[in-house]
């Protein structure tokens, strides 16, 4: 395993992901950060919930994009990526109380969301990198492998019934870890 996955293409690290390498997530969630955060201001203004929980809103849905991402589909990963954060900031949005659909109907190119954040100070980058990276370690140390596989299923939009199942759970038991897990991602 490499000291550092700056050589890894993005859907290097997805598969590393998928993989359960949670340094190889830090290194994706520190080269998506402007799109991230571009996204996220996408929602300014329209009732949106705080910045931060968009952002986390967005490696969540960074992080289903790594896991469910499949090479051979025809699309690159940052399409694919771009495509997943906007939609998981979205649901945050409407699950906040949003009802501004003209912001949930534009959008704006990949190109352009990494070149407005290539102009920030990369001190800015470093910090942040550092915030997602050991709150991802904080992610892995807290959650028990049962609620990190929930979340996962959840997270690709596996059915209720489906992921119990696959689980070898009763959903009751499975809406149990996901409420954990919801609840120990809240607490960081």
């Amino acid at each position: 395993m490499p000291e550092t996955y700056q050589e890894y293409t993005d859907a290097g690290l997805a598969q590393l992901v998928r993989q359960g390498q949670g340094d190889a997530f830090a290194e994706l969630s520190a080269r998506y950060l402007g799109l991230i955060r571009g996204k996220a201001r996408r929602f300014e203004g329209a009732g949106a919930p705080e910045k931060e929980d968009l952002w986390q809103e967005g490696l969540l849905g960074l992080y289903a994009a790594a896991i469910t991402y499949k090479p051979d589909a025809g699309t690159s990963f940052s399409s694919y990526a771009g495509v997943c954060v906007f939609n998981r900031m979205a649901s945050a949005v409407r699950r906040h109380g949003n009802n501004g659909n003209r912001v949930l109907n534009e959008s704006v190119p990949l190109e352009e969301l990494r070149s407005s954040a290539a102009g920030e100070e990369p001190q800015v980058f470093l910090e942040l990198r550092e915030n997602f990276q050991s709150f991802w370690k904080e992610l892995e140390r807290s959650l028990s492998p049962l609620e990190r596989r929930a979340l996962g299923l959840y997270l690709n939009g596996v059915p209720r019934q489906e992921a119990a199942q696959r689980l070898s759970l009763s959903p009751r038991t499975y809406d149990n870890a996901l409420h954990r897990a919801r609840k120990k991602i809240k607490a960081l």
